[in-house]
């Protein structure tokens, strides 16, 4: 069978695909997963990923011919009550409204899902022994749910400040914690989890590392005596892109479908560094 004869597909066989890997019963309910913008029975010409939607994410997959956007972080989250340009989330929708890009989102379920974000961030770091920190409310996934916590060889915050660093190829990094402070048990979190230091500890965690750590939760976990690291929101969420394009390509050629996926070239961490200079 030659690459023009292969069955084309629909949006909606995509989501149904990536919700058998991701199951929607593990997004929080808060969550808005699933179709933003485009129609589930759109036939799919190519396939970008990307952690967010932006102007130029858009444009790069129309530039590519990918009228399939899938990303993590969902585009609309609240309601819109109008669709005019006064917002970045109402220009992108009209844009990608314009160009005939439909958008699908797969947030929480992601990072719950077993061998989702949450477990390649623990084992980027080479954590052992791995179970979630917040199990998922779905009793027929008892290994899923948000964050994760497992083992390490025993070492100090300091020896492990450029490891994390390196695995996890960061420049830089922000941590809370006595460099001596012994390190056995690690806690992971992807996203914005600063605020669950606590629970981190509670569940027997020496060390939580997660990204947006907020001055007050770091004040206070420095009183509670656990070790933190903030990696930012990027570098926890970043390697969807890359896990959820392999696993479209693969489906696709076990399937013997027509699809073209690809990763996006577009989008960075939008946090920069400035270093002074030493004198």
């Amino acid at each position: 069978m030659t690459l023009k004869n292969m069955p084309s597909i629909t949006v909606r066989q995509v989501e149904n695909f990536l919700n058998r890997f991701a199951p929607r019963s593990l997004a929080e309910e808060w969550d808005n997963i699933g179709l933003q913008v485009g129609s589930l029975n759109a036939k799919v010409q190519g396939i970008l990923v990307s952690l967010d939607v932006t102007e130029a994410v858009l444009w790069e997959a129309s530039s590519h011919d990918c009228n399939l956007l899938i990303t993590h972080h969902p585009l609309i989250m609240r309601p819109i009550s109008n669709l005019d340009d006064s917002t970045v989330v109402k220009r992108c929708a009209q844009l990608a409204v314009q160009l005939g890009i439909n958008i699908l989102s797969f947030h929480t379920n992601l990072d719950s899902t077993k061998e989702g974000l949450n477990d390649l961030l623990a084992k980027k770091i080479k954590l052992k022994n791995l179970k979630p920190l917040f199990p998922t409310r779905d009793a027929h996934f008892p290994k899923s749910g948000l964050g994760r916590i497992g083992s390490i060889a025993k070492t100090s915050l300091k020896k492990l400040l450029p490891q994390i660093a390196g695995q996890l190829e960061l420049k830089d990094l922000r941590f809370v914690g006595d460099p001596k402070h012994s390190i056995r048990q690690v806690a992971v979190l992807t996203g914005s989890g600063g605020g669950y230091y606590r629970e981190a500890k509670n569940a027997g965690a020496d060390l939580f590392i997660t990204g947006d750590v907020k001055y007050h939760h770091a004040l206070d976990a420095r009183e509670e005596g656990i070790a933190v690291i903030d990696i930012g929101h990027f570098a926890g969420e970043f390697g969807m892109v890359p896990l959820v394009a392999q696993k479209l390509s693969g489906w696709g050629r076990k399937q013997r479908l027509r699809l073209k996926v690809l990763e996006t070239a577009e989008q960075s961490d939008p946090f920069q560094f400035w270093r002074t200079p030493r004198r």
